[in-house]
């Protein structure tokens, strides 16, 4: 952890990570709008439920907005200790984006290092803004298959 003297300089890098990580990428054009039509065509509502099942199963978390309730990655650092007691050794409940997604970047590596495959993880943007939630899914029913729950 980085200790700096004054809280200016601490919230001004706050405020630059937020803006670099958080950056309103606008409406997609081209190659990328096709690419998006592409992921967001193949998306399967059937496994969506069924990622949201298993989680409900274990962790007693009824999920409603798949995305929302997932976004902060308490849920899912909560659905791996379920699973791997003690794998996310600690879960932040902070409001923060960095928080957020240093839950989501715990998850992924306890997700790692249970054995999931490098081509069943997701990176952190995918389910942070939302931008490849297919894989946030397929990443999900790989721990269930791995779990055997």
């Amino acid at each position: 952890t980085i200790r700096y003297r004054n809280r200016a300089n601490t919230s001004l890098l706050h405020l630059i990570y937020n803006h670099l990580t958080m950056a309103n990428h606008g409406p997609e054009y081209g190659l990328d709008a096709e690419l998006k039509a592409k992921r967001d065509a193949l998306y399967d509502p059937a496994l969506e439920a069924e990622a949201k099942q298993f989680i409900q199963s274990v962790t007693g978390t009824s999920v409603g907005d798949f995305h929302e309730e997932l976004k902060s990655g308490v849920v899912l650092c909560n659905l791996m200790n379920k699973l791997y007691p003690g794998k996310v050794g600690k879960v932040n409940n902070g409001k923060m984006p960095f928080v957020q997604m240093e839950n989501i970047s715990n998850y992924l590596a306890a997700c790692g290092s249970v054995g999931l495959a490098t081509h069943d993880l997701f990176q952190t943007v995918d389910l942070y803004e939302a931008k490849n939630m297919n894989q946030v899914v397929t990443n999900i029913l790989s721990l269930k298959r791995k779990s055997g729950k």
